[in-house]
């Protein structure tokens, strides 16, 4: 039976379970608490939180941390990051921080004694979490509700059990399904050290890799098993799995190769050896449309491009002919158009 208690600000932590937490912080409550202010923001709470005080109306829920007298926050670690902020407590790393508003001696009081809710069980914190974050104003992201059901599911990923939680997060399960793949996925990447949520080079990453790991092709590529078993990319399939990563959601420094709007022309490279080869080579999704077996419709856009840029050329061609670097490039030309014209004219092999 959850029961209500009064706790110092002081011992309420972050919880490293909650799913807004998408990162691996390893417990460290400094970055989960950085996390929360920088990435996740709680400018909103810091204004209402400054004029009006903390309210009892939506509980803030806990769960015992390791030290006794201490606890970890399961519901309201936004609210907790900005109580800290408005009682004087900073990142100990020192980045910029929201602007903090002023607040009243009446209203900073309400701060230091929080009231919460502890003895929750786990198949009311289910029903709770879900209704909530599926009806509020920020609701949860893909990730952040495929960790949820990892967290909370105890590795019972059964279509039973699923099924239960596609319905207290008001979402299909089909669609569940895919995100919870994508997110085992991208945790096997992490574990082969092969992804680092730190390094993305944009928050929007899962959205981008959820979809185009949705496709057939792709899915064949790595060898995606159908069943909820871990782990979900075979090993002799974890090659894949590395450049498929780097394709999709790359790092600062090697930004991803295809977005989610290219997913068509993605599965059409996977799903061509000699197309999959140039791009693994020159890493150009457009040039190695060109290598698949059907491509009529990127050939002629290329053929007319090219005729476009020609003819932007003439006016300018008679002044320039006796340059030696147009000389070249004509002749260049020349030479394509005629293996192009022995392609247009040649006979298609005539079975035997």
């Amino acid at each position: 039976m959850p029961t209500t208690i009064t706790v110092p600000l002081g011992r309420l932590k972050f919880d490293p379970q909650n799913p807004r937490l998408i990162g691996e912080f390893g417990g460290d409550q400094g970055k989960m608490f950085r996390f929360l202010i920088t990435d996740i923001g709680v400018d909103d709470l810091l204004l209402s939180l400054s004029t009006s005080g903390l309210y009892d109306a939506d509980p803030i829920i806990v769960r015992d941390a390791e030290t006794a007298g201490e606890y970890f926050v399961v519901e309201g670690n936004r609210r907790l990051a900005a109580l800290k902020l408005l009682s004087g407590e900073r990142p100990a790393d020192k980045e910029p921080i929201p602007s903090i508003p002023a607040v009243s001696p009446e209203v900073a009081d309400t701060f230091k004694q929080v009231k919460v809710h502890t003895g929750w069980t786990p198949s009311e914190l289910t029903a709770y979490l879900g209704y909530k974050h599926v009806t509020a104003s920020r609701e949860w992201s893909p990730d952040a509700k495929a960790k949820f059901v990892y967290e909370h599911a105890k590795d019972d990923l059964s279509e039973t059990n699923l099924r239960k939680y596609a319905r207290s997060l008001g979402t299909k399960y089909p669609t569940l399904v895919r995100w919870l793949s994508a997110y085992l996925v991208l945790k096997q990447a992490q574990e082969l050290k092969f992804f680092d949520p730190e390094q993305a080079p944009s928050k929007g990453y899962f959205g981008t890799f959820y979809t185009l790991l949705g496709g057939k092709q792709a899915q064949a590529f790595l060898g995606l098993q159908d069943e909820m078993t871990k782990p979900l990319i075979p090993e002799q399939k974890t090659g894949a799995l590395q450049d498929f990563v780097a394709w999709t959601i790359g790092t600062k420094t090697q930004p991803a190769l295809v977005n989610s709007r290219q997913q068509k022309e993605f599965e059409q490279v996977l799903a061509s050896e000699p197309a999959l080869q140039h791009f693994r080579l020159r890493k150009d999704l457009s040039g190695s449309l060109l290598y698949t077996a059907f491509n009529a419709e990127q050939i002629s856009e290329r053929l007319l491009k090219a005729q476009y840029l020609i003819n932007d050329c003439l006016v300018n061609l008679l002044d320039v002919r006796e340059d030696s670097r147009v000389i070249n490039a004509f002749d260049a030309l020349e030479k394509s158009y005629q293996k192009a014209r022995v392609f247009m004219t040649a006979e298609e092999p005539r079975a035997k």
